[in-house]
Order: structure tokens, then sequence, then C-alpha cells
């Protein structure tokens, strides 16, 4: 018994040495996660750099697995690092900037590019956050998996596996068709497969690909409408049960816009429903104040986002909120 594991003990740890011998590397493009949005400097002029995008690994294999059982930040930080973590709420990255509107039930083409090719597989998730103050939880995106679409549109699972190629791949994904938020965080693993390993419930079992395998995490700020126009209010719905898988096939469906809106600063008063729309914004009696006339704010939209639709409503909403980002707005 006693050599059985010391035996199973130094397997995990030549494991933890070539693994991080082999890492790859990605980031997820499309929609574009945090610490990447500075790649396009024409939407995202202020975004803060790092140059290091695509190695967002949970501080590493070894780190990941052996000093901390497996844990990592939600959107790919090192677990250990101090809060707020850089790709999280409150952290250098996350700038709380919606990148993308979809419509609920939507089939979307997410990109990720891969810059160095180690197998295995992707997982996405998806967490009706509405508030860019405060994190999502691992809870809230594990409640929420979302199914790969064929060519055919019918479900696949919830596992994309990719090939050896080093390129961008494109995955059709379907959103829950129950689901409307003004904040989502779309949540990408990348569970690397090339590596050696012994499964941690059964160190009998071991194949390349077992195991503990190094991680990539990302995470996007997306919103979710009935008709994939642009929020106004932040006046969300979250969901009240799993996505359902359908067999008919389904079209994929572009984003509304290409025009990155910020979610609003929440109130103490989270209002319970949500109907954006990019005519007249509507609220509950609990925020009235998002009601507020624009005429009564003077805020303006500023280049380069005061030709995009709706960017001065949404404006003087905010400016009425006591928010006004100087990125977008210019307020009176």
């Amino acid at each position: 018994m006693h050599f059985a594991s010391m035996t199973s003990t130094m397997i995990v740890v030549m494991v933890m040495v070539m693994m991080s011998q082999v890492a790859g590397h990605g980031m997820m493009m499309d929609p574009v996660q945090r610490s990447s949005m500075w790649r396009d400097r024409v939407q995202y002029p202020n975004a803060a750099k790092n140059y290091d995008d695509n190695q967002l690994f949970c501080g590493g294999a070894s780190t990941q697995w052996n000093k901390y059982g497996g844990k990592c930040g939600i959107c790919g930080d090192n677990y250990g690092d101090p809060h707020p973590r850089a790709n999280e709420a409150g952290g250098v990255y996350a700038t709380g900037i919606i990148v993308k509107t979809y419509s609920k039930g939507d089939v979307i083409d997410v990109a990720v590019k891969i810059t160095a090719n180690h197998l295995g597989y992707f997982i996405f998730k998806l967490c009706p956050n509405n508030d860019v103050t405060t994190e999502a939880t691992q809870e809230c995106l594990d409640d929420h998996v979302l199914k790969v679409v064929g060519d055919d549109g019918k479900d696949q699972g919830d596992k994309y596996y990719i090939d050896s190629k080093i390129n961008t791949k494109h995955v059709k994904l379907r959103l829950p068709a129950d689901v409307t938020c003004t904040q989502c965080v779309l949540q990408w693993t990348y569970n690397a497969g090339n590596s050696w390993g012994c499964e941690i419930n059964d160190p009998s079992d071991c194949c390349v690909g077992c195991g503990p395998q190094e991680n990539f995490v990302n995470c996007a700020d997306i919103a979710i409408t009935d008709d994939g126009s642009n929020p106004i209010t932040a006046a969300p719905t979250t969901a009240t049960e799993k996505p359902k898988a359908t067999d008919s096939p389904a079209t994929t469906r572009g984003p509304a816009t290409q025009t990155p809106q910020p979610t609003p600063q929440p109130t103490t008063a989270k209002p319970t429903t949500a109907k954006p729309t990019t005519a007249q914004a509507t609220t509950t009696t609990k925020n009235p104040e998002a009601t507020q006339s624009p005429n009564q704010t003077g805020c303006v939209a500023v280049y380069p986002y005061s030709a995009a639709p709706g960017m001065t409503g949404w404006c003087n909403t905010m400016c009425s909120l006591n928010y006004c980002p100087a990125t977008h707005c210019k307020c009176s």
C-alpha cells in the first residue's frame, strides 16, 4: 500500500512537470474577452493592454493543481491573486463594457484564436449577472452550460473537441430561450488534452488527456435581450430553469450591433422584469430615475459613439443615475 501511494504521488508530480513543458495558448476573440479588448483600438481605444492575453491559464498547471487543488479564478487568473483579480469585476481589464448584444434563444458564432494547440476541448458557460461591479460566481456559470450546435442545427453536447490546427476555431452555441440580461458573463474554458495523466479518482486509469490538464479561461461581457436591441435600462430577468435543447435546425444570427455599450452601475433597488428597447426606456416603479427626459440632463454621446443609435439616450439615462463614463458621454 505504501509503495502504491508513493507510485501515485510520483505519477502526479511527473504529469505536472510534463504539463508545464507543453503549454497551449489561446483567447476568445468574438465576443472579445476582457483582456483582449485592447487589440481593437477603434472600438476600445482606452482598454488596458495585456500582452499575455493568450495565457490566462490559472497561474499555470502546477499552480492550479498542486497548490490550489484545481481551483482557478473564474476568468483565468491565478486563484491566489489578491482581489479584485485582474480579469474580474473591479480589475484592470474588467471595464464593464458590453461587447455584443444577442437575442434570447439565438444560435451565435463564437471565435477562439488558438496560438499553440494541444488538443482537448472547449466548454462555454453563461451567467446572467446584471451588475458589472460584482463578479459572477462559478455556481451561476455552472447553471448555464451552453450547447454546441452542429451544421445541421442540432445540439451536439456541451464540449467542442478541437483539431490539431493552429488557427481560429469557430463554434456555434445555442443561447437559452429563457434568459435575458443587461450583463451576462460568457465564460470560455479550454481543457488541453495532450498531456499524459491519470484520473484523480482512479490512479490506474491513465492516458493522454486523462486526469488534471492545463486550463485556459476567459470572460466576455455580453447582453441578451428579447429582440437583440441594445438594453437601455438595467432591468434584466434571470433564468428560472436551465436552457432546453431543440432538434429543429436553427440559423445563425449575428448580434444587432457592433458598437460596445457599457453597462450602467446598478441601483440598490433592482428591477425584476426586462423589456429592452431602443425607442423608449421603461422602468419599474422602484427606479423612476431611469425614465428622466434626455433634455433634463444635457448629456450627449461623444465620438466614436455619437453616431451609434440610442447612445445619446443611454448617456442621458446614465447621467441621471450619476454615472457618466467620459469615454462614451459628455454630461453637463
